[in-house]
């Protein structure tokens, strides 16, 4: 006669991570999806490149990664693939978008290419694309993370009592937020870089007098003006399913955006 036991606590612990086991779409067209892949399968989620309009089903959260913002967008549409996701983020599932993936979630765009590019939009903010200047610029900057509210374990680990080592490369950076709901996350001190300058510039030397020019003005003028202290930009901001940071959270070791974005991921499940 064939015993009959109880599942041991990490047998069934194993079982119940199975079950809950997060599915994480990243685009992968162009930019660093393998990164951000990696980081998500150390966190316990499964993981699949998107590429094609098939690639969506059966995903529970898409990421867009750091990379070219105009080649993405020309690729994602010739491929039909902006489409869908336009529909996802308009649906309100769960989108992450990091440096090129915050000016793709955007809904406007300062120093677009010649012609615009195709946004996939969600998030009623004011984004400065390159603000912080070209390649040669980029840097790592300590951010405060206590908004982000995680412990160490929900983190693998990460000591999550440090700043966090941001890195910026080529990054936009949120200037204003229109929409309501919108919450701030991480901001920095930083001038415009002086292309970006003179594109804020440009936007406010543009004729036609209106209240939203002058609302625009305003809004913007402090980039511009000299002042002692520097202005503030934002880098980090969620609505609803929504997350965008103008960093790149998948080229550190560092996993408490990435613990983050999949906790955003389980409390949206919760609610449907």
């Amino acid at each position: 006669m064939a015993v009959q036991t109880q599942p041991s606590d990490a047998v069934q612990e194993h079982g119940k991570q199975h079950q809950e086991q997060l599915h994480v779409g990243v685009l992968a067209l162009q930019g660093a999806f393998e990164e951000h892949a990696n980081l998500l399968r150390s966190l316990g989620a499964k993981v699949t490149e998107v590429r094609l309009p098939g690639d969506f089903a059966g995903l529970d959260a898409i990421v867009l990664p750091g990379g070219e913002s105009t080649a993405m967008a020309l690729i994602g549409e010739r491929w039909g693939v902006f489409p869908q996701l336009r529909e996802w983020v308009a649906t309100g599932r769960p989108v992450w978008g990091t440096c090129a993936g915050m000016i793709l979630l955007s809904n406007e765009a300062l120093m677009q290419k010649e012609g615009g590019q195709a946004l996939v939009g969600g998030l009623d903010v004011e984004i400065c694309r390159n603000y912080f200047g070209s390649q040669i610029s980029s840097f790592e900057q300590p951010i405060d993370t206590t908004l982000l509210g995680l412990t160490k374990e929900e983190c693998a680990g990460t000591d999550v009592e440090k700043p966090y080592p941001a890195v910026f490369i080529r990054a936009p950076a949120i200037l204003s937020v229109a929409g309501e709901g919108v919450s701030i996350l991480a901001k920095v001190r930083a001038l415009p870089c002086s292309k970006a300058r003179l594109a804020l510039e440009a936007s406010l030397n543009a004729p036609a007098a209106s209240p939203e020019r002058s609302a625009k003005r305003q809004r913007l003028e402090p980039y511009l003006t000299p002042s002692e202290e520097l202005p503030e930009v934002i880098v980090a901001a969620k609505k609803d399913n929504i997350l965008v940071t103008a960093f790149h959270p998948e080229l550190t070791a560092d996993k408490r955006w990435h613990a983050y974005f999949l906790k955003m991921v389980r409390e949206a499940q919760t609610k449907t």
